[in-house]
C-alpha cells in the first residue's frame, strides 16, 4: 500500500493506493495529524509520497516522514517518468507536475492538456505522453472575485456558489456571471487551441472547481489526478531505488 498526501493552497487530500488502484481518497480537515496517523495505522503503507504547495509550516515534514518506512517529498525537481522541459523546475509546483504524470499514466503516448481548476487555474501540456512541456497559470474563481472587491472602491465581495444568469441584472449577479463565464470561455479557448494543434490529443480537467466548466465539451474528468500522479512518481522511485 502507498499513502499519498497532497497539500494544496486551500485544502489537503490523502489517498491510499494498492499498486495503481485507488483504494481511498479523502479531504483532510483541521485535525490533519490525527487523520494521517489513523490512515497509516489502518492501511500500514509501505511507502508515502507527499507534495506541498500550501504553507509548509502547517504540515511539519517530520510527521509526513514517519507515516511509512519509505518516504518521498515530491517537488517540481523530482525525477518522474516524464522528461521535464521546464526551465526552472525548482519553481514548478509539484501538483502541476503530478497532474501531468497522472494524466500520462492514463493516456500514454498521447498529447495532453491538463486543466486544474483550484485556487489557481493551471494549464499544463504533455507531448506524446513523454515530455512535460510546461504550462500557464491563471487566477482562480476566488482570486478573481476578491480582486474585483479589493481593487475597486464600491464593488462588493461576491460568493461564487449562487446563481449566475447569462446576463447580470444587478451588481452581484453581474460580477458572478462575469467571473464564471470569463473562466468558462478561457478554459474552452485553451481546449479549442490545443485540439487545433493536436487533433488526436486528450484533455483532462481536475480540481475542486473543475466540474463547473466546459461542461458541454468532451473531456476526461478526474478528481484524483494529482494523487494518481504522485503515486506514479512514488512507484517510479521505488523501482529505481530498491
Amino acid at each position: 500500500m502507498n499513502l499519498i498526501v497532497d497539500i494544496g493552497n486551500s485544502s489537503a487530500k490523502a489517498a491510499v493506493f494498492d499498486g495503481s488502484e485507488l483504494v481511498l481518497r479523502k479531504r483532510i480537515d483541521g485535525h490533519w495529524a490525527q487523520e494521517l496517523k489513523q490512515l497509516a495505522a489502518d492501511f500500514k503503507p509501505e511507502a508515502c509520497a507527499w507534495a506541498v504547495v500550501g504553507p509548509e509550516e502547517d504540515y511539519p515534514m517530520d510527521l509526513l516522514q514517519q507515516l511509512a518506512p519509505w518516504g518521498l517529498h515530491v517537488t517540481g525537481a523530482t525525477p518522474t517518468p516524464l522528461h521535464c522541459d521546464y526551465d526552472t523546475p525548482q519553481t514548478l509546483g509539484a501538483d502541476r507536475l503530478a497532474a501531468a504524470v497522472g494524466a500520462a499514466s492514463l493516456r500514454p503516448q498521447t498529447d495532453l492538456l491538463i486543466v486544474d481548476v483550484g485556487t489557481c487555474i493551471t494549464y499544463d501540456f504533455v507531448q506524446g505522453g513523454e515530455r512535460y512541456l510546461g504550462g500557464n497559470i491563471s487566477p482562480g474563481v476566488g482570486m478573481r472575485l476578491r480582486a474585483l472587491h479589493e481593487q475597486t472602491a464600491r464593488l462588493p465581495l461576491v460568493q461564487a456558489d449562487k446563481p449566475a444568469p447569462p446576463v447580470g441584472r444587478d451588481t452581484e449577479t453581474a460580477i458572478r456571471a462575469g467571473v464564471l463565464q470569463g473562466i468558462d470561455h478561457e478554459i474552452k479557448g485553451y481546449i479549442r487551441r490545443f485540439l487545433l494543434d493536436s487533433p488526436q490529443g486528450c484533455v483532462f480537467i481536475t480540481g475542486g472547481n473543475g466540474p463547473r466548466f466546459a461542461r458541454e465539451i468532451h473531456v476526461e474528468r478526474h478528481d484524483a489526478l494529482v494523487e494518481r500522479g504522485l503515486n506514479r512518481i512514488l512507484e517510479h522511485h521505488l523501482s529505481t531505488h530498491p
